[in-house]
């Protein structure tokens, strides 16, 4: 068994433009210490997966100084390793735009996947957080000698998303594909969600790229999947644990403080077995001062707390003052709250100051954000 991987970056940026207007989708902190790029590649490297490209359309100054070398995923290495694509012209696409689907990515990066020695690549957005046995479900896929396997999550009845979602009816036993849809909302006789991971036979993916320049396709999932699903080998696997779609500013929020504050929910998705791995900064420890009094929340090194956080998500270097009360909130690295200040549903960017005395306040269906550096 051998696979390569593919991360795609940033296909969901305009459903996130409060969080992504100085980085991609991939960039985005999340849990306390870690971007959400980390869960792809921690899910590829526990697998064994050293070889893999991460597909950068624009805006990915800060994902490229996380990812560095990418020493911290061990993928610093000669042969192999972690690669930057980004969208190029050649004298075959001089007309070459930014990318908005899957295909059009994989098009833009041909001669990449032409070098692929493994027999599969994983596929792999950034927006489903999960903590997934990658080698089950390749060796599955094998077995099953499958083109295509799309990794799924069973569709709760209160599943919503700002944008379409591919919905699938599989069969029961066999996991065979019957029919393909796209909804933002659950579908009648479709039980399966799409959680945009996909095991790609590799003789197959260079087959459908070759398709798709002779008859200009632009789409993976509608051009190609969606097109008589019967005369493909399209299976799923089902994955029943722990998925946080991050298809919108309140997924994000929604799903952040239920990790706070649900410790079964953290144990699940950062499992043991299977570690993941982010950038590694030599940062004090917290300090608590006298005080301070924290519940129910995830704490990053660096941060000071002299106040009260409850069911909340600090990263790292955030200063919580004498008295003040930090409730339901995400505060990212660098934010200093002010004494006597109370702030709840708030989510801040990086490196934003709250005066002393302040009061702020959203609500969990509605969150208030704070922008990069502002002062408040």
């Amino acid at each position: 068994m051998s696979a390569a991987g593919i991360v795609f970056s940033n296909l969901n940026d305009n459903n996130l433009s409060r969080l992504t207007a100085d980085r991609t989708v991939a960039a985005i902190p999340f849990g306390c210490r870690y971007r959400l790029v980390d869960f792809a590649l921690s899910n590829m490297v526990n697998a064994g997966i050293t070889n893999i490209s991460l597909i950068a359309n624009y805006n990915y100054r800060s994902l490229n100084e996380h990812i560095g070398s990418g020493k911290d995923w061990d993928l610093a290495r000669r042969a192999g390793g972690i690669k930057f694509i980004s969208p190029y012209q050649t004298a075959r696409t001089p007309n070459s735009v930014m990318y908005l689907h899957h295909l059009e990515a994989l098009k833009s990066m041909q001669e990449f996947i032409l070098e692929i020695r493994e027999d599969t690549v994983v596929l792999s957005d950034t927006d489903n957080i999960c903590n997934l046995n990658l080698n089950e479900i390749i060796e599955e896929h094998e077995t099953r000698g499958a083109d295509i396997t799309m990794v799924t999550t069973p569709c709760t009845p209160d599943f919503s998303s700002k944008g379409s979602v591919m919905m699938v009816d599989a069969d029961e036993k066999t996991g065979c594909v019957k029919r393909i849809t796209k909804s933002t909302v659950p579908v009648k006789g479709y039980s399966d969600r799409f959680i945009n991971i996909y095991i790609v036979r590799t003789a197959y993916l260079n087959a459908v790229l070759n398709q798709s320049f002779r008859e200009n396709l632009q789409s993976l999932s509608e051009d190609v999947l969606m097109k008589n699903t019967g005369d493909k080998k399209i299976y799923v696997h089902r994955f029943k644990g722990f998925v946080a779609q991050v298809s919108s500013f309140t997924d994000y929020y929604r799903h952040s403080i239920a990790l706070a504050k649900d410790p079964s929910l953290r144990a699940e998705l950062f499992c043991g077995e299977r570690p993941i791995y982010t950038k590694v900064h030599n940062s004090a420890p917290v300090l608590y001062r006298e005080g301070a009094a924290v519940s129910n929340s995830m704490i990053a090194d660096g941060c000071v707390i002299e106040g009260t956080v409850e069911n909340s998500i600090l990263f790292r270097g955030v200063k919580v003052g004498r008295g003040a009360v930090v409730k339901d909130s995400i505060l990212f690295g660098g934010t200093d709250i002010g004494d006597g200040s109370t702030i709840q549903c708030v989510v801040a960017d990086k490196n934003v100051s709250i005066s002393a005395n302040s009061t702020l306040s959203g609500a969990p269906t509605l969150p208030f954000f704070i922008s990069k550096g502002r002062h408040v």
